[in-house]
């Protein structure tokens, strides 16, 4: 008997398990975000795919760069935009496999990249090489496009959806070699409210085959 009321009780908990997640209603509420922290991290461009790389020296045709745009306050935010929505409860998130979607309150409209080295006899230190680069979306992407315009990465940023995540990425590709032994560049990230994000990358030494 004690066998058979076991059994029962452990079909009971696997019906109620699958039960659960079926009668789960997500909030689809939307956080707002602010794009005001800004990271530049090298990219290893070298081989068929570039990955993310602490070394400081690249290629003289492999120049690239990965830009991250999110809100300094994180998912400490996030956390505490989750556990003030109506209706949330523990026992849900438990049971609920949900995604938070999040909304910038602004969005890109403009990525200026300017040299503070010379890249070749005919690009002088101080210029704007942002026409001799070109990027790659990291996520959310909709172009379908290996690389896209900087103009592309700023209009596919408007209205856009983030989910659980709020950071917009990209990839940065110089598409001219370097004709010189060092490189650095400034990027600036402007806004539709008229702020604007600037970092520096790393001096990065060129390395020619």
């Amino acid at each position: 008997m004690r066998i058979i009321k076991r059994a029962l009780l452990i079909l009971a908990i696997a019906n109620l398990i699958r039960i659960i997640p079926g009668c789960c209603e997500c909030d689809d509420s939307t956080m707002p975000f602010n794009f005001n922290k800004m990271d530049i991290i090298n990219l290893d461009n070298s081989g068929d795919w570039a990955v993310t790389t602490n070394i400081d020296t690249m290629m003289a045709e492999a120049v690239a760069f990965e830009v991250e745009l999110f809100d300094s306050l994180g998912y400490y935010y996030a956390e505490d935009f989750k556990s003030n929505l109506k209706g949330f409860s523990s026992a849900r998130a438990m049971s609920c496999d949900c995604s938070f979607p999040l909304k910038a309150n602004h969005y890109l409209t403009s990525i200026r990249i300017t040299s503070l080295y010379a890249l070749s006899p005919e690009i002088d230190a101080g210029s704007d090489v942002s026409d001799f680069f070109v990027a790659s979306p990291t996520n959310n992407s909709s172009s379908g496009s290996l690389y896209s315009s900087l103009e592309t990465i700023c209009n596919e940023s408007n209205g856009k959806t983030y989910y659980d995540s709020g950071m917009e990425s990209f990839g940065l590709y110089l598409t001219i070699p370097v004709d010189n032994n060092q490189a650095r560049f400034v990027i600036s990230i402007g806004f539709s409210d008229n702020s604007v994000l600037s970092d520096t990358t790393r001096l990065i030494t060129i390395k020619n085959k």
